[in-house]
């Protein structure tokens, strides 16, 4: 692989952060201004939060049937 010139090095390193920097604006927008609680992961899995998937906005129970 070639080696990169400063110029170079420089928009890819833009590239590569500012798609977290707006990421991470928008979690701490909706947590400071609109009041959305930050989200925590359970402490340990026990009959009552067995089938919590992360990434799920609100957990899915085994009772229910999905369509």
């Amino acid at each position: 692989m070639a080696k990169l010139t400063l110029q170079q090095r420089r928009i890819r390193t833009i590239i590569w952060s500012v798609p977290i920097m707006a990421a991470t604006s928008v979690v701490l927008y909706k947590r400071h201004v609109l009041g959305e609680p930050q989200r925590k992961l359970p402490k340990a899995l026990d009959a009552e939060n067995s089938a919590i998937r992360l990434g799920d906005p609100e957990p899915r129970r085994r009772d229910k049937v999905d369509s």
